[in-house]
């Protein structure tokens, strides 16, 4: 029987390997999909075949293969899965492959667009957040990783500086940051602009409906351009 003859009281799903026919005894007998001697005995839950021969184990799938399966569903208890024509058979494998490739293909896309929204974040949309960030990120890597335990007795080696010494580089570092505020910032539009759009471009393969969320990421705070305090 056909599945456009199928009565609605049987499902069919369409497996790589096989289709898959759910319903009742009586309606899977009355299509032909399965035979009374075909299903398990009592105490087993499937029976396979192959050729109309019993297995026990697993084996090709082919237009002769048959299984039958009780399902814990009192609506639907059985379940038949029917192999398929060779010519069928590979036109659906080759599908699964092309399938399970894109599926890669745009996880590989969503990573990269991930990575891209926060570069995206990342970069400073003016020239004072620019500044800002720059003279923050000195500020804590030399207090956490160089300057704060210069004058702490307890240290793995022994050796520590004074004070006073440590008071006097915290002195200098506050230089260096003033005169990365106080100095000339070189901006180049054409290259920001190509970066912007680069990341872009790896969101939109990843996901066109991203799109209408990039001009956030990529425009300042307008507090920014208000002349506000960081």
């Amino acid at each position: 029987m056909s599945a456009s003859k199928l009565p609605s009281s049987i499902q069919k799903i369409e497996e790589t390997n096989f289709d898959v026919y759910v319903g009742k005894a009586e309606d899977l007998m009355a299509a032909g999909l399965v035979r009374p001697e075909q299903f398990p005995p009592e105490g087993k839950r499937s029976a396979s075949y192959l050729g109309g021969v019993v297995m026990s184990r697993r084996c090709r799938m082919d237009e002769t293969y048959l299984r039958v399966c009780r399902r814990n569903d009192a609506d639907m208890p059985w379940l038949v899965c029917v192999g398929l024509p060779r010519g069928e058979l590979l036109k659906r494998r080759a599908d699964a492959r092309e399938k399970r490739r894109m599926e890669q293909a745009r996880s590989v896309a969503r990573c990269k667009a991930e990575l891209a929204r926060r570069e995206l974040e990342r970069m400073p949309g003016s020239e004072r957040q620019f500044v800002c960030e720059a003279a923050s990120s000195i500020r804590e890597l030399t207090d956490i990783v160089f300057l704060r335990r210069l004058d702490e007795e307890k240290s793995w080696h022994g050796y520590r500086f004074s004070t006073e010494t440590k008071e006097s580089a915290l002195m200098a570092v506050d230089a260096i940051i003033e005169a990365l505020v106080q100095g000339e910032v070189i901006f180049d539009a054409e290259r920001h602009a190509q970066i912007v759009e680069a990341h872009r471009a790896v969101i939109r393969a990843a996901d066109p409906s991203f799109y209408a969320q990039l001009d956030k990421l990529s425009t300042p705070d307008a507090s920014i351009f208000a002349g506000e305090a960081p």
